[in-house]
């Protein structure tokens, strides 16, 4: 077992751990030889590395283990591990888990959870479009598996489930405020909206971003996916098809966030919301857990969030 975690390092700490390397970049010095920038990360976090002498890391490349020496330091803001050496370490040789952030709930529950809201869709169209996808076992042990983001909101292995249940549950309480909505479409789209993460995301050493999901995202992914058991169920109407693909294809409601289209009827824009909130204030609440103890009244600025949060004063 590890003894060093990234979010357990600080400024002035030596460093002798096992990581895995996610990126390594070799640049040229202007007075010759080369220097490497470096990303490190385990089940905990993420932190930049720097080696000045890169002809020293041998042939390690991204994705592998490797075992670090050097010091923590602080730079422009953000800590970096300065490295004295590093060397690859053998998968056999070390704990996956120690590498892959988990929800650490009770995944069984939350899968119950879902399967709940599966069972409450009356309409018979949506709900055959939902026993495809439940009622495979290879679809559901991934979805149960699968992280909702790389880094920015429920990171971790699990996360796609958590993060689709905390959407129907805001969906759920939306639609009973604009009881006008259609509540079978809503949990429908809710519960497929992300389903193209299964395949945007890798996990074996630690979360990447698949080629699929580099080329297409889990957005287009996720509608062809669902377009795919559509076309498997017999006379399914033409404008509930319609409606469900939209909603996934713009449940990120403007094109700058990486959404096709813009949420067009009322279920589409609720679900924009749903999924924005979840994720938003999933954030906020990681950077009250980083910055716990510390007895800063304002976190770090935040690229995703786009502002520094307000953390008051610790009692």
């Amino acid at each position: 077992m590890k003894s060093q975690y990234v979010d357990e390092l600080k400024a002035g700490q030596s460093v002798k751990e096992i990581f895995v390397l996610g990126k390594k970049i070799v640049k040229d010095k202007k007075d010759g030889g080369v220097y490497a920038i470096l990303e490190f990360s385990d089940r905990t976090g993420t932190i930049d590395g720097i080696s000045w002498d890169g002809d020293s890391l041998g042939e390690v490349t991204a994705g592998d283990f490797v075992f670090v020496t050097g010091n923590v330091t602080e730079y422009s803001g953000r800590l970096q591990v300065v490295v004295n050496s590093m060397s690859q370490v053998e998968d056999g040789e070390v704990d996956a888990t120690d590498f892959l952030p988990t929800y650490l709930g009770d995944i069984n529950s939350v899968m119950k959870a879902l399967q709940e809201f599966r069972t409450s869709v009356r309409d018979k169209n949506l709900r055959q479009l939902l026993d495809s996808f439940f009622d495979d076992n290879e679809f559901m042990i991934l979805f149960r598996l699968a992280p909702a983001a790389k880094r920015v909101h429920h990171a971790y292995l699990g996360g796609l489930a958590v993060h689709t249940l905390s959407v129907l549950r805001l969906l759920r309480s939306m639609q009973s405020v604009y009881e006008f909505l259609n509540a079978d479409l809503l949990i429908t789209a809710g519960i497929l909206h992300d389903v193209g993460k299964i395949e945007e995301y890798t996990y074996k050493k630690s979360i990447n971003i698949s080629d699929r999901g580099r080329l297409l995202g889990h957005i287009v992914i996720g509608s062809e996916m669902v377009a795919e058991r559509l076309r498997q169920i017999p006379d399914f109407p033409k404008d509930l098809r319609l409606k469900i693909l939209h909603m996934i294809l713009s449940h990120h409601g403007e094109k700058e966030w990486g959404s096709p289209k813009q949420p067009l009827f009322p279920e589409a824009l609720v679900l924009h919301y749903a999924d924005n909130l979840d994720s938003k204030i999933e954030m906020m609440r990681q950077i009250y857990s980083r910055h716990r103890g510390q007895n800063k009244q304002w976190s770090d600025y935040h690229p995703f969030l786009e502002r520094e949060i307000y953390l008051g004063e610790e009692s």
